[in-house]
């Protein structure tokens, strides 16, 4: 299940990005962009900081 959560965030980030490539000349495409992008990072960010301090609780 982890395998295709992990290939369907790939395939809409590389959708983001040829979208950001193709369209970047009009301005509500940047914005989207960066909307998407920002909204995409919390999540990644967060889940990494989880991953590395599950171990605090546990491992000591």
């Amino acid at each position: 299940m982890v395998a295709i959560s992990e290939i369907a965030f790939l395939l809409l980030l590389v959708a983001c990005v040829v979208a950001a490539v193709r369209f970047w000349h009009k301005r509500v495409t940047r914005v989207v962009v960066v909307v998407v992008a920002i909204g995409l990072a919390w999540p990644v960010y967060y889940l990494i900081a989880l991953s590395s301090v599950q171990c605090l609780g546990s491992c000591g």
